[in-house]
């Protein structure tokens, strides 16, 4: 159910009952996107204009705040949005016209999508609770809160009409000295009695959702405007419940209307009237997340709340969608995200259970929108059945791990060296040799930029362990100048559009190894990718010699380089091996995937046109010269 209030918030907020509050000892139950979102906004950032690694501390910045003041924190997320092909179809032509608008200037350096993975994993590192829905939050927010007694941290202070209190994210304020957070609180009790609709309050709250209109459609029977909130209020105040269903259905020429107004009335009733013990309260009640069994009828919910399935995933599994990328930094390249599209055609098998894909993607090709139907065929069976389990209870052993099936044959030849420092680097070394072979064989550079980010940023820190001088990590001001941020209007877009590619492939080959169960420790992306130094380093270099000779004259005999180096020689062994094996294996389809296609679809002078593409290229309907197929 999407909760859809903007003047019903308006409206609570300016009859003035929030009072002073202080946030310190206590539980919370946060509304997580509400909370992200303000913290965003205040940082000045956008969700396309941050690095991960300053995202990821102004995140953790925020969080300690709240932890020091001894504040409990139980964090909820909202899952996927409910698909609406044409609707989604629109939001994806208006982000291609604002960049084209803007030169491409609003356009940023990582997948927006990718801001949640970093809350999680920054969450993770600080051992806070979260949990994430399928699709909307509010019944898991208000049962939790109902069920532990506790206020909301949330925006959407309409809320309380459901029987909870909510504290207004924008209305914290941190005392300097004190390190107290002061906010305000709407108390529940007073703003239902505040609108006096006491148990008429599920028929308000229906004829107010915005997804409906129903005040539109009712205007004339409560005798109010489009926009009119006051006498709503009025007009439910003054009737019984039965009769004001009796007028409302009445009213509601439509039969379709009728049936959505009363299955939405029943729902938020239900709400109303009942604490839910849905599986976030029983989530939270535990000291650990829930476990996945054979055969286990609530595997999906489970999977997407424990963050085995990604949420980009839901839809993919529940309808056969996935939207494409919203960077777009080069409009004469295809979508970034098809880059990865063999990955995700792959977990789409194992969502589903067969060894054929078939996916409604929602994209761009050129300046326009589009809507593809891809099609993929995998030769070997595919099934779930044993990777959701729990551990406790593994009655057969897992014969296939199909993270590594889809490796063999997506990377033949490819072997992962042993001598890397760190385990959170092996799916990086995999998308960069994946990316490199499958799609951009030019991005050895961006994979020497991209390993030095992840360098700088991740093991660097743990060296402090060792005995190294001080005077060697002084050195590091000498990279400074990398950091520095880039003018967006002087931007390479080519560049930053392989990055974006490269990118998607990393998130979802992470997804795609999660799914699995955790072959390799996961990608910490705000310890791996910053990407305004992998972009300046890249224009900076050379080549692979050039950027070594200058941090040799940078770090000299530093222990520092000598770590770098063995990573280097690690993913230059790793793609050699692809290489190799490439130049020895014979011509053919791979082993696992035996049939591709994409069948476009696109709406020119009211024309429905549709065009097929198989996986070399070349189509079978001359009119589609124009399309470009990645």
């Amino acid at each position: 159910m999407r909760w859809n209030y903007t003047s019903l918030r308006w409206y609570i907020k300016g009859r003035k009952l929030a009072s002073l509050h202080q946030l310190q000892n206590c539980h919370i139950v946060i509304d997580g996107d509400s909370y992200f979102k303000e913290i965003l906004d205040k940082s000045n950032g956008t969700a396309a204009g941050l690095d991960c690694d300053t995202y990821a501390d102004i995140l953790e910045k925020n969080l300690t705040t709240l932890l020091e003041n001894n504040v409990t924190c139980y964090i909820i997320f909202n899952g996927a949005a409910k698909v609406d092909l044409e609707k989604q179809k629109e939001s994806q032509q208006r982000i291609i016209n604002n960049s084209i608008n803007n030169d491409l200037e609003t356009s940023g350096h990582f997948q927006p999508k990718l801001l949640k993975e970093i809350q999680k994993q920054v969450l993770d590192k600080m051992r806070i609770k979260y949990f994430v829905c399928e699709y909307e939050c509010t019944e898991a927010v208000v049962g939790l809160a109902r069920q532990i007694k506790c206020p909301v941290l949330t925006n959407r202070i309409e809320y309380c009409l459901l029987g909870v209190s909510c504290i207004p994210i924008y209305s914290i304020k941190l005392e300097e000295k004190t390190k107290a957070i002061n906010c305000l609180i709407y108390g529940h009790e007073a703003i239902r009695t505040m609108l006096g609709v006491y148990k008429k309050m599920p028929v308000l709250l229906t004829i107010l959702h915005e997804t409906g209109d129903y005040v539109a459609k009712l205007g004339e029977v409560m005798m109010c405007g489009p926009t009119d909130l006051v006498p709503v209020i009025k007009w439910v105040k003054r009737q019984r419940e039965e009769a004001l269903i009796a007028a409302i259905t009445k009213n509601l020429k439509d039969d379709k209307d009728k049936a959505g107004f009363m299955q939405l009335y029943q729902k938020i009733k239900t709400l109303f009237l009942f604490s839910p013990c849905n599986l976030a309260v029983k989530h939270f009640q535990r000291q650990r997340p829930h476990e996945l069994y054979r055969d286990d009828r609530k595997w999906f919910a489970k999977g997407v709340s424990s963050g085995r399935i990604a949420i980009p995933y839901i839809n993919l599994k529940k309808k056969g969608v996935i939207c494409g990328s919203s960077l777009v930094n080069d409009v004469n390249q295809p979508d970034a995200l098809l880059a990865a599209m063999d990955i995700i055609a792959y977990s789409h098998c194992i969502l589903t259970n067969s060894q054929d894909s078939k996916i409604t993607f929602i994209g761009r090709n050129d300046k326009n929108s589009i809507i593809k139907e891809i099609r993929t065929h995998f030769d070997q069976k595919i099934s779930n059945r044993n990777i959701f389990k729990s551990r406790r209870k593994r009655v057969l052993q897992e014969k296939e791990n199909y993270f590594e099936i889809f490796l063999e044959n997506a990377l033949p030849g490819f072997e992962l060296m042993c001598n890397l420092l760190t385990s959170d680097i092996w799916i990086l070394m995999i998308s960069l040799v994946y990316y490199i072979h499958k799609k951009n064989k030019h991005f050895v550079n961006g994979a020497y930029s991209v390993l030095l980010s992840y360098f700088l940023l991740g093991p660097l820190v743990n060296l402090l362990d060792l005995e190294i001088h001080a005077e060697d990590f002084q050195k590091l001001d000498g990279l400074q100048f990398l950091f520095e941020s880039v003018d967006k209007g002087e931007l390479d877009h080519g560049v930053v559009h392989s990055f974006s590619e490269f990118l998607h492939c990393l998130q979802h080959l992470n997804y795609l190894n999660i799914l699995c169960g955790k072959k390799y420790d996961p990608t910490i992306y705000h310890e791996t990718y910053n990407a305004t130094f992998v972009y300046n380093t890249f224009l900076f270099m050379k080549d692979k010699d050039h950027l070594m000779t200058f941090l040799e004259s940078t770090f000299q005999d530093s222990i520092i380089l000598k770590h770098f180096k063995m990573i280097v020689k690690d993913f230059e062994t790793c793609l050699a091996a692809v290489k190799a094996h490439e130049a020895d294996s014979s011509s053919g389809a791979s082993p696992l995937k035996v049939d591709s296609q994409l069948c476009i679809q696109f709406t020119t002078s009211g024309e429905t046109k549709e065009f097929f593409l198989e996986v070399d290229g070349q189509s079978k309907n001359s009119d589609s010269d124009n399309i470009t197929n990645s």
